[in-house]
């Protein structure tokens, strides 16, 4: 293993967290472990701190995790006003009527395509819920499918049932069935847009091909641990870089690497292909500041990762940035190229191969075609047409 070295950089601000956030994140570890020993600052949270706690639990996409973690702490005098738990547990059971709706789609879904000689592979969402200590307080959100170089065959299915299949990105088709938004994806990166990350692409594909497994509750298929390990940190940067990055990105992740831990006899990382991968890509710093992150503000213990450099600046700006971003989504090209240059930090951490005006050209020219283009997503090199 390398030496574990604290790299400062001059040029990087220090961003260290509020008490707020502190606790916040305090609260978020119990949830995830109840090893931890720091209850007593959350038994000393006024009123109007736990309505803020449970608005950012919400923001963060981790009210279920957060309200896990207050049934362990209640022993500890460390509760939320009546009026404020009762919203809260009735968030979750929202939450909860959700994922049991969308996991009797994916069953549906999966036993359609099934009749037909596909294996509907689902990414994250649902597989990474399994992951957590309740299943169901992990929340749902879109549908993430891939068909292994079928996507095209798997289009043509859903639109012989008479739903409209559309394509606005370069990575996937998107329609919706019984209420859900489902993502046909092509590929799992924008690679066209950053050309450092063919290789991690070529790596995500091949897993999949190789290391599926079934999932006997609904009969679709999930991705390898090393998938999850590879493709979660980019999807994660994705969303830092170009906005939307929240908390429960970065819990899955830690859970992945938590769960290979536990199971390492059967289900171990390679972390030496994960940093060529990395390395290759140009995305190593930011994967080492990631680990970081969830080692000191996650709560998974640091022998769970192999022993990379740390930059503790960047992490704590990363963190700070995710808790209270500085730009949020915007949806108009002037909007969108604001941000784009104003985070220019971020995509040099993400992207450090790259070049940033051209790959403010590549995402233009991608916004562009993908509007108002006629390109097919599935007849372009590199995909299988069915």
């Amino acid at each position: 293993m390398e030496e574990n070295v604290v790299c400062e950089e001059e040029c990087v601000m220090s961003h260290k967290l509020y008490m707020t956030e502190q606790r916040f994140l305090s609260l978020l570890r119990y949830g995830i472990s109840s090893k931890h020993n720091d209850a007593a600052s959350l038994s000393s949270l006024s009123d109007e701190d736990w309505g803020g706690f449970m608005q950012q639990a919400r923001q963060q996409s981790v009210l279920g995790l957060c309200l896990d973690a207050l049934d362990i702490l209640k022993s500890n005098g460390a509760m939320p006003p009546r009026n404020v738990l009762i919203k809260w547990i009735g968030c979750v059971m929202t939450l909860e009527k959700e994922y049991e709706r969308q996991k009797i789609y994916i069953k549906e879904l999966a036993s359609f395509f099934s009749k037909y000689g596909l294996k509907m592979v689902v990414m994250k969402g649902y597989g990474l819920s399994k992951l957590y200590p309740i299943p169901k307080h992990r929340g749902s959100g879109d549908l993430d499918v891939y068909f292994c170089g079928k996507g095209q065959y798997a289009d043509e299915l859903i639109k012989g049932k008479g739903i409209e299949v559309k394509q606005n990105e370069e990575k996937h088709s998107v329609y919706s069935i019984n209420g859900i938004h489902v993502e046909n994806h092509a590929s799992m990166i924008c690679e066209q847009e950053h050309l450092s990350l063919l290789k991690v692409e070529e790596f995500l594909k091949e897993d999949l091909e190789r290391n599926l497994h079934l999932d006997e509750e609904t009969g679709c298929w999930l991705p390898s641990t090393m998938f999850n390990v590879v493709f979660l940190p980019l999807h994660f940067a994705g969303h830092f870089v170009y906005g939307g990055a929240n908390l429960r990105q970065i819990v899955d992740y830690a859970l992945v690497v938590k769960n290979a831990n536990l199971n390492s006899k059967t289900d171990q990382i390679d972390w030496e292909r994960v940093k060529t991968l990395a390395i290759e890509g140009g995305y190593f710093k930011f994967l080492c500041c990631l680990n970081g992150i969830c080692m000191d503000h996650i709560g998974i213990p640091s022998d769970c990762f192999t022993d990379w450099p740390r930059y503790r600046n960047i992490e704590e700006r990363m963190l700070a940035e995710v808790l209270n971003p500085t730009s949020v989504d915007v949806h108009s090209l002037q909007g969108k190229i604001k941000r784009y240059f104003k985070n220019r930090w971020k995509y040099q951490l993400v992207y450090s191969k790259e070049n940033h005006l051209m790959g403010f050209l590549l995402r233009i020219r991608s916004w562009v075609n993908w509007k108002w283009g006629k390109k097919s997503l599935w007849n372009r090199k590199g995909f299988n047409s069915w």
